[in-house]
């Protein structure tokens, strides 16, 4: 509205200072043939005579001057669609520290604090599992994995959120450590200093790079010069059903690993961690062989080997999508063995509590990839679904120790600055207004003034 108005003024003026000119030019002397030539341009015709050449290159230079001025304040005064970028600083836990391990690690032996975690894990580490394979939903698209109020794309890789407005549920957490299950998580981000105190938008551009929690997942068919996995089974009945107790032993290179379930059918899925105990070592192997209905599974060997990387992630919409394949990639060293021990953990618990009486969930899935050509091959979904596993196991460490509450729970930790990290982002607010990054805006003046000058050169 600014610059029609201004656009309309500035013509007025114009063409009342063109019209003096034009006074004043017609009120000396001139030929018969000029006056005729002016009246002739007063009149419905083609801009440019070439027998007035003159008077024509007048008007055609008069025509264009209101043209551009009219442009010229349009382009001026409407502002564009504009990017501002906000740079975001913080700091987060490292889950490869050996402060952090060491916390963990004291943790870890106090077994009556670890029931909240495996009673959380023992229902979210198979979710975020299954709903990373391309075969969660029909089509075989990915989906959305969520966690204490938070929406992850596919997988959580480990990070927590960074945002305030992302941070899920604002509940007071019932417990830290290894005894949260859930609750309210410190956002230890900021903006810069020149845009301390700005809010974070829902619905703003943000990029972060944050430490994620990863594993390299290989699965390939068990070799049995390395490798070994057997089972024996007990079959009794009461009450008219028959049951069947299975007892999977599997021994590797890193030791000897063991699982236990009972079936009412012979359809099984037997998964063993080895070493099933504690490991002294940064990696871990999975054997696996399916029965019945699963039989399509010969014995399979799945080396884990989990890792902390940078992964860059996107806030968008309420949801949090993280791109792949990460940089800074640092498998976890001998002073991260209790996190490793915590990931073997998880896992084994999963391999005993997958397995129903009726058949195993797991299993069923894997099935799902025999049936279409065209999805992933069982080794692929299984490398996805362990790799998902790790992942949801490093979130959920992450969650724990970051729990509001934490830094009092656990003042050793917090006040340990190599067991935190730094991340670093933008915030891409999107805005009307005027980019002054390129000196088109000078041109724009440059003209302005060109054009008045001529108004009143002119007038």
């Amino acid at each position: 509205m600014i610059s029609t108005t201004l656009t309309l003024t500035t013509t007025v003026c114009l063409s009342f200072a063109g019209k003096n000119a034009v006074n004043h030019y017609i009120t000396r002397p001139i030929s018969l043939v000029e006056l005729r030539a002016a009246i002739a341009l007063t009149k419905p015709q083609p801009l440019l005579q070439w027998n007035h050449r003159k008077l024509s290159f007048l008007t055609l230079i008069f025509f264009g001057s209101i043209t551009l001025l009219n442009s010229s304040w349009t382009t001026s005064l409407i502002p564009t669609i504009l990017g501002f970028p906000i740079l975001i600083s913080g700091k987060d836990l490292d889950l490869g520290s050996s402060a952090f391990d060491t916390q963990l690690g004291l943790d870890l032996a106090k077994l009556d604090s670890y029931v909240n975690a495996s009673d959380m894990l023992d229902i979210m580490a198979p979710m975020s599992g299954i709903s990373a394979t391309p075969l969660a939903v029909a089509g075989g698209n990915y989906s959305a994995f969520s966690f204490n109020g938070v929406l992850y794309w596919n997988s959580t890789s480990g990070i927590i959120p960074a945002i305030e407005s992302y941070a899920g549920t604002t509940s007071a957490p019932g417990g830290t450590g290894l005894a949260y299950y859930g609750g309210k998580v410190t956002v230890n981000t900021l903006a810069s200093d020149k845009h301390q105190g700005i809010y974070f938008s829902d619905y703003a551009d943000i990029y972060i790079t944050q430490q994620g929690l990863s594993a390299n997942v290989t699965c390939s068919d068990l070799d049995p010069d390395e490798y070994s996995l057997s089972f024996d089974n007990i079959t009794s009945s009461a009450l008219g059903l028959t049951t069947t107790t299975w007892k999977w032993t599997a021994s590797c290179p890193l030791g000897t690993g063991s699982s236990y379930s009972s079936t009412n059918s012979s359809d099984l899925l037997g998964i063993v961690v080895c070493p099933t105990s504690a490991p002294n070592t940064t990696s871990f192997d999975i054997l696996l062989q399916g029965i019945g209905q699963y039989d399509f599974l010969s014995a399979t060997v799945c080396t884990v080997a989990p890792y902390v990387a940078s992964f860059d992630v996107a806030y968008d919409g309420q949801t949090i999508y993280i791109a792949d394949p990460p940089s800074n990639v640092q498998p976890l060293q001998n002073n991260s063995m209790n996190v490793t021990a915590f990931i073997t953990n998880v896992v084994n618990r999963l391999s005993n509590t997958s397995q129903t009486t009726y058949n195993n969930p797991f299993g069923e899935l894997l099935r799902l990839s025999t049936v279409d050509p065209g999805t992933p091959s069982v080794n692929e979904i299984l490398q996805i679904y362990f790799r998902s596993v790790v992942e949801f196991s490093g979130t959920y460490l992450r969650s724990a120790y970051s729990a509001e509450g934490a830094n009092t729970a656990m003042p050793d930790l917090y006040s340990e600055e190599s067991a935190f990290k730094s991340l670093n982002g933008t915030m891409m607010i999107m805005t009307y207004g005027w980019y002054t990054g390129r000196p088109t805006y000078v041109y724009i003046i440059i003209v302005l003034t060109i054009i008045w000058a001529l108004t009143v050169t002119l007038a």
